[in-house]
Order: C-alpha cells, then sequence, then structure tokens
C-alpha cells in the first residue's frame, strides 16, 4: 500500500494539533512524524513520562459523525498495518458527542483543542470537552506553510530580532519577495504563531514555532530544493578534510547532529550548498551521482548573507534545521537524536 500523503492544510492541522497535545498536558510531548516514501502513514512521536512511541495517524480535518465508523473501518482488524498501534484520528475539532463515540469504538484521537484519548501500554492520556478553538486556520489558502512561507519562519526562527524587523528586511534575509512576507506574516499572527506584545511583534511560543517549521519542513520545502544523492570514492568522513565553506556549502543531517551531540554514528552526508552540487565540490568528495549514495547535496534556500546573523556552529547550519533533518530522515535512531537536540538547544 502507498504512502497517503498530507496536503498543506492537512499538515497544519497535525502539527497544531501536536502542539495543543503538549499545551493541554504540559508535561507530555507530542511531534509529528511526517510521512515518507517507506511508510504507510504518518505518525505522532509521544513522550509521557520517560516513555517514547509512535502512533500512526489519519487527518480528517473536518470530522463528523461517520468519522469514527470510517476510522474503524481503516482498523483493518483492529491494527494498523504494519504496526501493533491502532490508527489514531487527528481533525480540528472533536465535540464531546463525537468524543463519546470514538471511545465507545476505542478509536485513539487527538484535535487542534488539545481533547485526547489514546490508551496504549506506555500511557493512558483522556482530556474532552475542551472549547472549540476561536479562530480556525484557513485551508489550503494558508501563507505560511507554503515553501515560500516557511522560509519567512525560517528566517524568523534563526534571526535574532528579525521578527520586528521592516518586512523589506525580513524580505532581505528570507529571499523572497516583499508581497510573500506580508502574507506570510499575516498568516503566522492569524495562526497565533506570531502577536503583539508591547507593540512590538513577537513569536508568542517559540517551542511551538519550532515544532511547527520542523513538522512542515521535510514535506512542504525540502521536495522544492532539488537534492541529489552521490556516491564517494573515498571515506564517509571525507567531508572534514574538505573545504566545505570554499564551497559555500554547510554541514546538516546525520553528521551535523553527532558534531553536536556526539550521540549517533553517521551513515550518511548531508551538505547544503548555494548553488547545489558545483564542479569543484564534485571534484573535493570524488563524488559521482548515485539515487543510492550515501551523501546528499541539497540547495541552500536562504540568501548567503543571512548565515553572518545565525546563532550556530561555524559550518553547520542553524540547529532547527539539523534537527528538522534527522525528523524528515525516518529513522528512529535519528528520532532519538532528534530529542535530543531538542532539548539541549532548541527547548528554550
Amino acid at each position: 500500500m502507498a504512502a497517503t500523503w498530507l496536503s498543506a492544510s492537512e499538515q497544519t492541522v497535525l502539527a497544531e494539533a501536536c502542539a495543543a497535545f503538549s499545551d493541554a498536558t504540559q508535561r507530555f510531548r507530542a511531534e509529528a512524524r511526517p510521512q515518507l516514501t517507506n511508510r504507510l502513514a504518518p505518525t505522532i512521536h509521544f513522550s509521557t513520562s520517560g516513555k517514547q512511541f509512535d502512533m500512526p495517524v489519519v487527518v480528517v480535518p473536518n470530522a463528523g459523525s461517520h468519522t469514527a465508523a470510517a476510522v474503524q473501518n481503516r482498523h483493518q482488524g483492529g491494527r494498523w498495518q504494519g504496526t501493533d498501534r491502532p490508527l489514531m484520528l487527528v481533525t480540528y475539532y472533536v465535540s464531546a458527542k463525537l468524543a463519546e463515540n470514538l471511545i465507545a469504538a476505542r478509536i485513539p484521537f487527538l484535535d487542534t483543542a488539545g481533547n485526547v484519548y489514546l490508551d496504549e501500554p506506555e500511557a493512558t492520556v483522556m482530556i474532552t470537552g475542551r472549547d472549540k478553538p476561536a479562530l480556525r486556520h484557513s485551508d489550503t489558502t494558508s501563507r505560511s506553510t507554503t515553501n515560500k512561507g516557511l522560509r519567512v519562519s525560517f528566517a524568523l526562527a534563526t534571526q535574532p530580532g528579525l521578527v520586528d524587523q521592516p518586512y523589506r528586511a525580513i524580505a532581505d534575509m528570507s529571499g523572497v519577495a516583499l508581497n510573500t512576507v506580508n502574507l506570510a506574516v499575516d498568516d503566522l499572527m492569524a495562526r497565533k504563531l506570531l502577536v503583539k506584545k508591547n507593540g512590538a511583534r513577537v513569536i508568542a511560543d517559540r517551542r511551538k514555532f519550532i515544532r511547527d517549521w520542523a513538522t512542515l519542513y521535510p514535506t512542504g520545502l525540502r521536495p522544492k530544493l532539488g537534492a541529489r544523492r552521490y556516491a564517494s570514492a573515498m571515506d564517509i568522513s571525507w567531508w572534514k578534510t574538505a573545504p566545505l565553506k570554499d564551497f559555500n556549502a554547510l554541514l546538516g543531517g546525520e553528521c551535523a547532529a553527532e558534531a553536536l551531540t556526539h550521540e549517533n554514528k553517521p551513515v550518511s552526508v548531508t551538505l547544503y550548498a548555494h548553488g547545489g552540487a558545483t564542479n569543484a565540490l564534485m571534484k573535493a568528495g570524488r563524488l559521482r551521482p548515485d539515487e543510492n549514495g550515501d551523501i546528499e547535496i541539497v540547495e541552500s534556500f536562504w540568501p548567503e548573507h543571512a548565515e553572518a546573523s545565525w546563532d550556530a556552529p561555524a559550518g553547520i547550519v542553524p540547529i532547527l534545521l539539523v534537527y528538522a533533518d534527522m525528523i524528515a530522515s525516518g529513522d528512529s535512531r535519528n528520532h532519538s537524536v532528534a530529542d535530543i537536540l531538542y532539548d539541549n538547544f532548541l527547548d528554550r
């Protein structure tokens, strides 16, 4: 069975539901893991009292009375194919009546208000009756979840103080048109990710902002970056002696995570490079195209001059992007390292 790819609006519902769970429970965390080509469904990674587990999900933005039966039909005998977990419904809002029906059918659910039913060996969580969110996020017209909108959010998250600068400055650091910034910021304000505080524009909840971007990046922006795979005639650590700066390249993915945490043994190299795989870079790494190669070169999606303002280690992309790369990998070992990155560097 092929993977179930999410639309932009479904990705947003998933991200907002995860943030609502964390807010409602206070001590537990939920992070969306976008579906990849080798998965049957997207998942939510739950962290509850020291225990971690993944739940496969189906996203139905407007769940109604018919939803319980429809989801139950997809359970394939009560468990989702390829896992020992039931399929979890993620939606904009679960009314008290719908919650009653879903619980009776033992169908786990989560909505953007923080209503949740989860009954697994690692944790049992049931919250119902929370009010419907006052402001419904718009659907596919969302400007902050497009690939250009995500470039704006990345700049805001990685450039200290940029969020309250004039739109022209934000456009300059994002590498997008002025009108794109206008639309994206308006949408971020509507979604309550940005707010006005004492007359200044600020990120309302940095943790939520980061989780939202990292959730949307793998399917909303990364596919637009022309990633290509290569094999090298040298050892996987060839990049350590290569003058990456001379090639306008920065380290991301597993190697960057290892440099930051020393908690993983990289099996692949990810480089973000302005201009992609130039002849000079290909020569330095003795690279040859190979769709199964362990070296991935991705086109940088930010202006080169923006790098001077980053709060990031030399030679490495911002930690937010390393974190998103590890989530996007689809490897459970990388997900554990992503949690370490989040706890040590991003949860502030």
